[in-house]
């Protein structure tokens, strides 16, 4: 090998191959100041500030945070920021979701709830609602940051609204074309996700349902603090929607959400 060898460092060719190689590091973490999910290198992570999740690769954060135009969409492949108002593929760099799985329900306990209660993350717990005559709701057990995704919601794929097991739990999936509906009406057949209210007004949602792949999640907007309920925004869904239940001679909620769910007590439950 050619040149002076520089003490401490080696030949300068080989230090020079070594800084062409060097790679940055990424960190998923629990931003405390935002309440939100987010990626940080490495070496920005303060543990007062941060809670890490996980590590990223380099690769995998160029990956992400490709902007979309609304005239390329593809639901297969993008997904809406709600904070930017923009498509991405797969999904904002800036505003990363992160996706906590149902619970895997266990033979050997809970046996005599229903399967949807047996999917409920350790996070939540179901109990009454403190909405008016809204049924059973879900709360948090824990902090759940802005990012954090949940589902698919599961139900059973119908055709036709007159196959809807009990009206107020199905949503619309379109596909160009193609309509089907999940209805989640079913307890044993549904997750937990059917459990989450809407909210009475719009200022009170901490979630939004979103479709990608053919299927329906739901991701948090706002921070959420223990105690507090899951509501659930039924809006633009970009692909999906909320079947309304139709109620005789009663008027809609006010909002500028078209896809707000009505049903017959003023709740889905």
């Amino acid at each position: 090998m050619n040149g002076i060898e520089i003490p401490g460092l080696g030949f300068p060719d080989t230090f020079a191959l070594k800084k062409e190689v060097e790679r940055k590091s990424y960190k998923l973490v629990l931003d405390f100041q935002d309440g939100a999910i987010s990626i940080i290198e490495s070496r920005s992570l303060v543990k007062e500030l941060h809670k890490e999740i996980q590590d990223i690769s380099e690769d995998e954060v160029e990956s992400l945070g490709t902007e979309i135009a609304d005239s390329n969409y593809e639901e297969s492949r993008d997904i809406h920021c709600e904070r930017c108002n923009k498509f991405y593929r797969p999904y904002c760099r800036i505003h990363p979701l992160y996706k906590i799985p149902d619970r895997e329900p266990r033979k050997d306990e809970m046996s005599l709830l229903p399967y949807s209660h047996q999917t409920l993350p350790i996070l939540f717990r179901i109990e009454a609602s403190r909405l008016p005559n809204a049924g059973l709701g879900v709360f948090a057990e824990v902090f759940i940051p802005v990012g954090m995704m949940f589902g698919p919601y599961k139900g059973i794929r119908v055709h036709r609204k007159s196959d809807f097991y009990k009206d107020g739990y199905a949503w619309l999936i379109k596909s160009g074309d193609k309509k089907i509906y999940i209805d989640g009406s079913d307890p044993q057949r549904s997750n937990w996700l059917r459990y989450i209210n809407s909210p009475r007004h719009e200022d009170e949602q901490n979630m939004v349902a979103f479709q990608t792949s053919g299927r329906i999640y739901y991701r948090v907007i706002k921070p959420i603090r223990i105690d507090q309920e899951l509501l659930v925004w039924y809006g633009p869904s970009f692909g999906g929607e909320f079947v309304e239940t139709e109620v005789g001679g009663k008027p809609k909620k006010p909002s500028k959400n078209p896809f707000i769910c009505i049903s017959h007590n003023g709740s889905r439950r």
